[in-house]
């Protein structure tokens, strides 16, 4: 069942390692105009007790790779944005970008671009987060592929890509 990620019990979750495997593909839906945001989620993937946060480069910019970073900070502070219309779907943005997939092909790189379609952010922009508790997968809803850490990792400042296996990320 698809719920909002704003509906989730924040909290910390006990594992020591990251979790991955298949998930279904989604159709895309139209958006609008953006309904509501809401700020200061942290998306994190454990291994061997180290959390390892799904973030944006520094000096970030339009086009800049999404990476794995060790803290929490600004750079790994994310504001959930539910279009409207959007038949469950969010947009992820950090500092006025949002998580974007462009590539049908696994193992692209998971960008950060301006929101398009008035702030509601294009297909490739939203996200269908697919919860349980602090456990949240993402599915691209232009791709069909899902947020993934790549293959050996995690590790700080590694990229994020998407692909058919999918990264259980935890919230809090």
């Amino acid at each position: 069942m698809r719920r909002h990620i704003s509906m989730l019990a924040a909290g910390l979750f006990a594992a020591g390692t990251v979790v991955t495997g298949g998930i279904a593909s989604a159709g895309t839906t139209a958006a609008h105009h953006q309904t509501s945001c809401i700020g200061g989620n942290f998306f994190h993937v454990v291994k061997s007790h180290v959390s390892y946060f799904l973030g944006t480069p520094n000096n970030t910019f339009s086009g800049a790779a999404a990476i794995l970073k060790p803290s929490e900070n600004g750079s790994t502070a994310w504001t959930e944005c539910i279009p409207a219309g959007s038949n469950d779907s969010v947009v992820l943005e950090n500092r006025g970008l949002a998580l974007t997939s462009r590539s049908s092909s696994s193992g692209a790189n998971v960008t950060l671009e301006t929101p398009g379609n008035d702030g509601n952010g294009f297909a490739s922009q939203q996200w269908f987060p697919n919860a349980a508790g602090p456990m949240i997968v993402f599915e691209n809803i232009k791709t069909g592929l899902s947020l993934r850490v790549r293959n050996g990792g995690p590790v700080t400042g590694q990229t994020v890509t998407t692909g058919t296996k999918f990264t259980v990320w935890l919230m809090f």
